[in-house]
């Protein structure tokens, strides 16, 4: 199963739009089984009409043909009542209180549990009910942890039992309760993944357990402080089934829209990422794989759990310290001028080039230099695009993938003022130019490039934009050189791309 979890996204803003976009476009052609809101879905206060505005208008494709399973927020706790399930939250969600999906009846909106093929879910109340042990709330719980026999466990709420985000697990009544009498309770059943929000920003703790201490230790509680990552220091590995006290990964994602915000970092913690996403899911057999996605679908984070036979877990002293991943710098933009009127074609408009473009296809590294291997690449007259009439090379592209890489080798004599080249190039959204394997022109990219680039910006194409080269003159030399261009699109939905170049002297 693969499942899409989000929190504290509600804003109706273009940063909620963004971390959507960027799980579709993760996701590309294949299917979520259901997704997950920890809750503040509608900011600022659970109204029908900020849900109206800011969760179905802003998620319809995706709730179109997706269950989404809900944790009630504080912010919809401001018109909405656990104790009556009465509000404007309750009228959104229809949810289960007689065991209807799974788990056992809780009669009650409020909290509830379900099953999906091998895997135990459980929802609960962390905002305006009874934490406590003797509360209803931990008194079904434990019935109904008693009652499941699945192989996997996972549980959600609003409140974070960890965070040094927007808010302090240290400080705070309702997440000091929910680490203080709630965790034991999961923790001696064998929860394996636990998924909050509340606190604006990423945090994903290593393996622990029995981490019910105020203020919280990363002393006698960590199990396996390593990334989690098979490609990094390997997966977490727990035992079959729901071992009892076999360690825990848990996920605050309340990164999906709003501001976000850091106050330090948590002991327990293997990462700490201040950039805007989501997590996505997936529990096949044996593995829990979970990917935190950024909003231009790229993995910024992953961890996994292997379950198998008896596995042993002993203390690790001194764990090591959460590792902090923040925005980068933006990087310079280059500005354009108008094309001169007397100029020669060194590669006309129109001309044929190399060209990769395909869901999650991105060139190998070296790409834009000389020699390199383009025979798995297409031939394609310029410009590259869709739905502009202009296009001499349609690309099906759209709600597909958003990037595209063009490149080709023109020859200068000896003797060419090498100063005097330029490029001339019609785009949408956003480009980076490299000359013989280095930028040397950005526009609409903020930072990073190919599958990595981040923070891109609206453009549309018209009349050629210039940009003259000879300031990177010494990259040049007699003979054949590289002219290579990747184009990006703004979000993987955009109604349109283009791009289309052209290399000139000038003179």
């Amino acid at each position: 199963m693969k499942f899409w979890v989000v929190g504290d996204s509600g804003t109706g803003g273009a940063m909620q739009k963004a971390v959507h976009e960027g799980m579709q476009k993760y996701m590309e052609s294949l299917k979520l089984d259901f997704y997950i809101h920890v809750g503040d879905m509608a900011y600022r206060s659970g109204t029908d009409p900020e849900f109206s505005r800011n969760f179905f208008n802003m998620y319809e494709p995706t709730l179109r043909n997706t269950v989404c399973w809900a944790s009630m927020g504080n912010h919809e706790g401001q018109t909405s009542s656990g104790e009556t399930q009465k509000g404007p939250y309750y009228d959104a969600y229809v949810l289960p209180t007689k065991a209807e999906a799974g788990g056992l009846a809780s009669g009650t909106e409020a909290y509830y549990s379900f099953d999906y093929a091998n895997t135990h879910f459980i929802c609960l109340d962390s905002h305006d009910l009874d934490r406590r042990p003797l509360g209803a709330m931990a008194m079904w719980l434990k019935a109904d942890l008693q009652k499941t026999k699945a192989d996997w466990l996972v549980a959600f709420w609003h409140h974070p039992p960890y965070t040094k985000g927007s808010h302090d697990s240290d400080r705070e009544q309702q997440l000091i309760e929910m680490r203080e009498h709630i965790m034991p309770i999961l923790e001696a059943s064998g929860v394996d993944a636990v998924f909050t929000g509340h606190s604006h920003i990423y945090e994903r703790s290593m393996l622990i357990d029995g981490a019910y201490a105020t203020p919280s230790t990363n002393q006698g509680v960590v199990l396996d402080d390593g990334d989690g990552d098979p490609k990094g220091d390997g997966a977490y590995k727990k035992s079959a089934g729901l071992a009892p006290h076999n360690g825990t990964v848990q996920v605050v994602t309340g990164h999906g829209g709003t501001g976000l915000r850091r106050k330090s970092n948590h002991p327990l913690m293997s990462k700490v990422i201040m950039l805007h996403g989501s997590m996505i899911m997936e529990i096949k057999g044996d593995k829990l794989t979970g990917e935190m996605i950024d909003v231009h679908g790229a993995v910024l984070d992953t961890f996994v759990i292997e379950k198998g036979g008896k596995v042993t877990r002993s203390i690790v002293e001194n764990p090591r310290a959460p590792k902090l991943i923040e925005p980068e710098p933006k990087a310079k933009s280059s500005k354009p001028h108008s094309m001169p009127k007397n100029y020669s074609n060194v590669i006309p408009r129109g001309a044929t080039w190399h060209y990769l473009a395909g869901a999650k296809l991105h060139p190998a590294k070296g790409w834009a230099s000389a020699p390199f291997d383009v025979s798995d690449w297409k031939l394609g007259a310029a410009g590259f695009g869709y739905s502009d009439k202009d296009d001499k090379t349609d690309l099906d592209m759209k709600n597909k993938y958003s990037a595209v890489y063009i490149r080709k080798e023109f020859t200068l004599e000896a003797g060419t003022d090498f100063s005097a080249l330029g490029l001339g190039v019609s785009y949408d959204d956003a480009i980076i130019v490299y000359l013989n394997g280095k930028e040397i022109v950005r526009r609409g990219v903020d930072s990073g490039a190919g599958s990595k680039a981040k923070g891109f910006h609206t453009h549309e194409a018209g009349k050629l934009e210039y940009f003259p080269l000879g300031a990177n003159k010494k990259l040049l030399k007699p003979g054949v050189n590289v002219i290579a261009i990747e184009g990006h699109n703004a979000g993987i939905g955009s109604s349109d791309f283009s791009l289309d170049p052209v290399l000139i002297l000038k003179k």
